[in-house]
């Protein structure tokens, strides 16, 4: 069974597939729309103090870059 933060991952990173692969959107326009977005929802449900220690998390967490050239779910 698919879970709800699964769903929401998969549904939204097909949705940056299909923005950067079928209309060639750039790479940053679609990662930093959806960091906006983010950001804003954060603000949205979180107090000041909690929305500071989110950030915070965020800039601390390790990423490791998707390993292809042209991204694509085919």
């Amino acid at each position: 069974m698919i879970t709800d933060e699964k769903k929401v991952y998969q549904d939204l990173f097909e949705h940056a597939l299909h923005l950067l692969n079928d209309h060639t959107i750039p790479v940053e326009l679609v990662a930093g729309t959806m960091m906006a977005i983010g950001q804003r929802l954060y603000k949205t449900s979180l107090n000041d103090d909690e929305y500071e220690r989110m950030i915070d998390f965020i800039k601390k967490t390790k990423v490791e870059p998707y390993n292809v050239e042209k991204i694509s779910i085919h």
